[in-house]
């Protein structure tokens, strides 16, 4: 609840005042909190005021989907992320202009976000730091780069609807905020971090330059991102297939596939998605859709290209023998990629750095003097394992694909077999 006290400002007035303080001297700051004299609301952080916005009360909250289909204007809308502890992590922005050029950006405490990246064609972000990003088709343009608008109609969103304030704005469109494609860019993706609980508003300004203004907007609440298994960047496709997947990143996914890298995806050194990661190469099998190997990541930390490495075949095969029963599970990089309860064999692509494990059991044989029940391998490892009184287990680090196999076959067969001795 809102209570009144008397405070004191280093200027003239709350919109013109950097801090807020309790004493006529200035010496003691006022509490962190929102703040306001009546017609505008600032946020006080560490004896900072933070720039003038609306107060969370009459902010939407977050965790919605908004469809908007308007004239020329633009429109604002406030959204609340709240301000627990619980509530940091990266806020997903999904943006889809449709075809009709429109422009975005939003301010969260001090700092603006522009950067969208689109699953048709990736980047799209104005080359001026706070200024508006506008995407669209290109053909539906309505000659918007260098254009001036000097007075357009503000709309501020309700929790219901946009509805005019009264006021205008003039806003001019410069040639580096212009980002229209060969198509529409259907809905890209936008990622702000949220490193704090508080500032907890979010301030979304969205341009409808032409005469119609046509998109649909969705933002999450703050969520830390998913991770996965990589290795360190490299400078070449070539060497990463040598790396190993030694450290977590994430990624922020256009296809909702969090922890599974896709095309044009954003991919980050930290969970917040505030530092996106160094341009290059990057391993990570297992963990990139279509079962791809590596991706590569541009300068903005999109992602541009995924591609595989060069492969050896592993030809296996699973025999069961003289009335043995199992089961074999075969395990690359630890993940099982095989499993099989009856005779059968494959084939399956293994790159250099690969390891290769199988699991085999043998059930407990009881076939008139063939009780020795065994499971045994031949090819890339010789092991076996034998029980006259129940099933016999094999467990076994079977081999690192080397440099020199690619290109070659290997082999490796197993077996679950009844005999009247250990093989």
């Amino acid at each position: 609840m809102a209570t009144s006290a008397s405070y004191y400002l280093n200027a003239p007035s709350l919109g013109s005042a950097s801090a807020i303080f309790t004493d006529e001297a200035l010496s003691i700051c006022a509490p962190n909190g929102f703040y306001s004299n009546g017609s505008i609301v600032r946020e006080q952080l560490e004896c900072i005021l933070l720039p003038q916005q609306t107060c969370p009360s009459c902010a939407t909250p977050c965790n919605l989907e908004i469809t908007t289909t308007g004239g020329q204007g633009i429109y604002l809308l406030d959204i609340n992320t709240k301000t627990t502890s619980l509530d940091v992590g990266a806020v997903i922005v999904r943006f889809n202009p449709n075809s009709i050029p429109d422009g975005i950006r939003a301010t969260l405490g001090t700092s603006t976000y522009n950067k969208l990246t689109s699953s048709v064609d990736g980047l799209h972000q104005s080359s001026n730091v706070n200024s508006f990003t506008y995407v669209g088709d290109i053909a539906s343009d309505c000659e918007i780069s260098g254009t001036t608008y000097p007075s357009l109609s503000e709309f501020l969103y309700d929790g219901t609807s946009f509805n005019p304030t009264g006021n205008t704005q003039s806003i001019t469109v410069d040639s580096g905020d212009v980002s229209l494609g060969a198509s529409a860019p259907g809905s890209c993706l936008m990622v702000i971090p949220k490193l704090i609980p508080s500032p907890s508003i979010i301030n979304f300004e969205i341009v409808g330059p032409c005469t119609v203004s046509d998109w649909v907007i969705s933002i999450a609440c703050p969520e830390l991102l998913t991770g996965f298994n990589s290795s360190v960047m490299s400078e070449s496709s070539e060497a990463v297939c040598s790396l190993s997947e030694t450290v977590t990143y994430y990624n922020a996914s256009l296809a909702d596939t969090p922890g599974i890298v896709g095309l044009y995806d954003f991919v980050y050194a930290d969970a917040y998605g505030s530092t996106p990661l160094d341009a290059g190469y990057y391993l990570a099998k297992g963990s990139i859709t279509g079962g791809h190997n590596w991706f590569q990541v541009d300068s903005s930390g999109v992602v541009i290209a995924l591609g595989d490495c060069p492969t050896a075949d592993l030809a296996w095969s699973y025999n069961e023998v003289n009335g043995g029963t199992g089961e074999m599970i075969l395990y690359i990089n630890g993940l099982a990629v095989e499993t099989r309860t009856a005779t059968d064999s494959g084939i399956y692509a293994v790159t250099e750095g690969d390891t290769i494990n199988i699991q085999l059991t043998c059930n407990q044989c009881t076939i008139d003097y063939d009780i020795f029940a065994n499971a045994y391998c031949t090819g890339l490892s010789t092991a076996s394992n034998c029980s006259s009184t129940g099933p016999a287990f094999l467990f076994v680090f079977v081999y690192t694909v080397l440099s020199g196999d690619i290109g070659t076959t290997l082999y490796l067969d197993t077996f679950a077999r009844c005999d009247s001795i250990c093989v």
